[in-house]
This record gives C-alpha cells, sequence and structure tokens, in this order.
C-alpha cells in the first residue's frame, strides 16, 4: 500500500501543477474555446474540477470492506491514463457546463475539493471500495485507487491547457 506521506506529497505536487497550469492561461482567452469541438481552458478547469468533486463523495460515501488490496489497480489506472494514444471521451457527468468562466473561481473551487481529499487522506481508511460508482472499465475502486485516479485523470488534461493556448495564438 502507498504510505499516506507519500500520497499526500503527491496529491500536493498534483494540485500544484494544476493550480500553474489555469495561472499561467491567459486571463482574456481563459474561457475562449479554440473550436466547437474543443474545450476552452475554463472548461477543462471546470471538467477536472466535477471530477474531483465527484471522486470526493465516492470517498465520503458508502463503502465496503474490499478482499484485495488496496492498490492492487493502481498500475492499470496510472497505465491507461498515460495512454495518450487513446481518446476518452468525458461521460455526461463530468463534461462542462461552461457556467463559470472565472480563473480564481475555478481555482478555488478546485483548491478547496482538493483540500477534502487531503482530509479524507488523512482521517479514513483508503482501502474500502467505494459503492458510489463503478468504472465501466476498471471496475470497483478503493478510495486509494479513486484517488490515483483522480490525480491520473488531472495529469491527463495537463498538456490540454498548453494545447488550449497554442491553438488560440495560432488564430490570432
Amino acid at each position: 500500500m502507498i504510505p499516506i506521506e507519500t500520497l499526500t506529497v503527491e496529491l500536493d505536487a498534483n494540485t500544484d501543477v494544476l493550480v500553474e497550469h489555469v495561472l499561467n492561461f491567459d486571463p482574456a482567452l481563459f474561457a475562449t474555446q479554440p473550436s466547437e469541438e474543443s474545450w476552452s481552458a475554463a472548461q477543462l478547469t471546470e471538467h477536472i474540477y466535477v471530477f474531483d468533486k465527484l471522486v470526493f463523495n465516492l470517498l465520503t460515501g458508502e463503502t465496503e470492506v474490499s478482499n484485495r488490496a488496496a492498490d492492487e489497480k493502481v498500475s492499470i489506472i496510472q497505465s491507461a491514463m498515460n495512454n495518450r494514444s487513446r481518446s476518452i471521451t468525458a461521460p455526461d457527468p463530468i463534461v462542462p457546463l461552461g457556467k463559470v468562466k472565472d480563473q480564481q473561481v475555478l481555482i478555488t473551487k478546485l483548491i478547496t475539493v482538493r483540500k477534502d481529499i487531503y482530509k479524507v487522506i488523512q482521517t479514513r481508511d483508503l482501502s474500502p471500495l467505494c459503492l458510489g460508482f463503478t468504472h465501466k472499465g476498471f471496475g470497483p475502486m478503493t478510495r486509494l485507487e479513486w484517488i490515483i485516479f483522480m490525480m491520473a485523470h488531472a495529469q491527463r488534461h495537463f498538456h490540454q491547457y498548453q494545447k488550449i493556448t497554442t491553438t488560440l495564438q495560432n488564430l490570432r
């Protein structure tokens, strides 16, 4: 099992990089979509926040004791999320609505939900299975696996901020 100290350090680092990407984005272009089929940086940030909030709800929701190692699926999750050759379409519950367009508001929301998840790591057993949702690809996941998945999900999107910036600059 991943030590709690390691997990909290990884969460802090992941959050710092995420916030840095959002802060580095040109505020004048933050809510601008590069094309109709592409999300704006604001929508991308909202998507990550909505996913993180969903994970928090799973972590604090109903669970059951697992009969396997809490980190059994971690390498599979990380491998799948690091595979950039495979495009993944966001399911409806985590598709951004595009209502929040302010960088600071979104940063505050991200930091708040990440702090809440940090508290879960510090205060709860991470080995039970979360019963609120079964991932269609990974199946039932433990609290630990959901936290790892959440960080890998954010990391998967980091390159998109630069891609959005480049596309918008080329449109000028």
